[in-house]
């Protein structure tokens, strides 16, 4: 893991509250190079979110009477992890591209100049995906974008899911105690420090399909979707140490 998400994750950790966390959020974004940042609670307009966007933006977003049909807005409230889109991606998936998806699109790269994006589903406390989220925008072209998301993506993810789960938490005033058990918490350890599954399998002597199955009953526990999901989760809740 690198420096920066070490420090990201510490400084979330001991934030007082969701518009501290944002902040921090807002900052990191900027270092990465972002071009539009939107992190929600949920898509109407009064949902906490902390964003780049201006206000007149965020509302004409929010009001939108086709919001619904947006394909990203669709992924995000069915739970699907990632959704990649953005004037650029939607180009190349032109026939399965819907009319408002095309034209919020084009809005993005209009007022924000953002040609591509990666938006994370995030889920509710109870763990049920009503339409919470987060999302990077950038610039680059499709080539490009998938450029850095092969180097990055992983780190973008647990950036995103670290935010909003604290923000939640702070928002919602949700316990922090551990629910991980002491395997659980050593697998995530592990791979906080840049191990790869069949690495953490050897360092505690299982095989790889051991640590599938913790990872498995890990996610189901946490009602998340990813092993970077969980990570950022464990980090910001102070449940494991790096």
């Amino acid at each position: 893991m690198s420096d920066s998400l070490l420090e990201f994750t510490s400084n979330i950790a001991s934030a007082k509250s969701a518009e501290d966390v944002g902040k921090h959020f807002l900052k990191t974004a900027d270092f990465m190079g972002v071009c539009l940042l939107h992190a929600f609670m949920g898509t109407p307009e009064e949902s906490f979110r902390v964003t780049t966007m201006p206000d007149w933006g965020v509302k004409m977003d929010c009001h939108r009477p086709d919001l619904m049909d947006c394909y990203t807005v669709q992924n995000v409230r069915a739970g699907i992890p990632r959704t990649l889109w953005g004037l650029d991606i939607d180009a190349q998936q032109i026939d399965r591209i819907t009319p408002a998806s095309l034209q919020s699109s084009r809005d993005r790269f209009e007022y924000y100049g953002q040609r591509t994006a990666m938006t994370f589903a995030m889920p509710d406390p109870d763990g049920i995906y009503r339409g919470a989220g987060a999302g990077f925008g950038f610039a680059e072209n499709s080539a490009q974008f998938k450029t850095m998301l092969k180097e990055q993506g992983g780190i973008w993810a647990v950036f995103a899911f670290a935010a909003h789960s604290r923000m939640q938490q702070l928002l919602d005033l949700a316990p922090g105690k551990s629910p991980l058990t002491k395997r659980q918490a050593e697998i995530l350890v592990l791979l906080a420090n840049g191990m790869q599954l069949g690495q953490i399998a050897d360092a505690l002597v299982v095989s790889d399909s051991t640590i599938n199955m913790h990872l498995a009953t890990l996610k189901k526990r946490l009602n998340v979707k990813t092993k970077e999901q969980a990570l950022a989760m464990a980090l910001t809740n102070n449940w494991i140490a790096v």
